[in-house]
């Protein structure tokens, strides 16, 4: 059972935040260890692991980039330790903001390399940013969905290199 299965909620790169924070009192509700204080070790354990498990779901759902890699992983769309090969063109722009970023000497030239990540950042989400705001995935067709795939590298590489870049 995945996530969007336990909280009733339609598979998305958006929730409505109200329908999961209902079912997520109710699965709390429902699993709390007072309600089970009379049963069997079983139903207990039981009751605390659904409990975990709403927990888990809870918070992944409410994190965008989460949920982002969660839905992709959840429809095939990527697939755990996937080599996915960027294109050469946004990966020599990559090297070269690297590049620059070693040789800046300067906190001005730094912030400049760190506007211009963020800039990318938002270049590459805008194409596919009516389908991130999607609470379903209904209308979202297989090359948007390899488009979102495609984003979700260039951006997770642009995270990388901006954590590396305030270390």
């Amino acid at each position: 059972m995945n996530y969007f299965e336990l909280f009733k909620l339609p598979v998305g790169f958006s929730v409505d935040a109200q329908k999961l924070r209902a079912a997520f009192m109710d699965i709390q509700r429902a699993s709390h260890p007072d309600r089970f204080a009379q049963s069997n070790s079983y139903e207990q354990e039981e009751a605390l692991e659904m409990s975990a498990m709403a927990n888990k779901g809870f918070t992944l759902l409410n994190n965008k980039d989460e949920l982002l890699a969660y839905v992709l992983t959840i429809t095939g769309t990527i697939v755990e330790d996937e080599k996915y090969a960027l294109a050469p063109d946004f990966l020599m722009e990559m090297m070269d903001l690297n590049e620059a970023w070693m040789e800046a000497d300067d906190e001005l030239t730094k912030k400049l390399i760190i506007n211009k990540i963020n800039t990318l950042k938002n270049e590459i989400q805008q194409p596919i940013e009516v389908h991130l705001e999607a609470i379903s995935l209904d209308s979202i067709t297989q090359e948007e969905m390899l488009q979102i795939k495609d984003y979700y590298y260039k951006k997770k590489y642009l995270d990388r290199i901006l954590a590396e870049f305030h270390h």
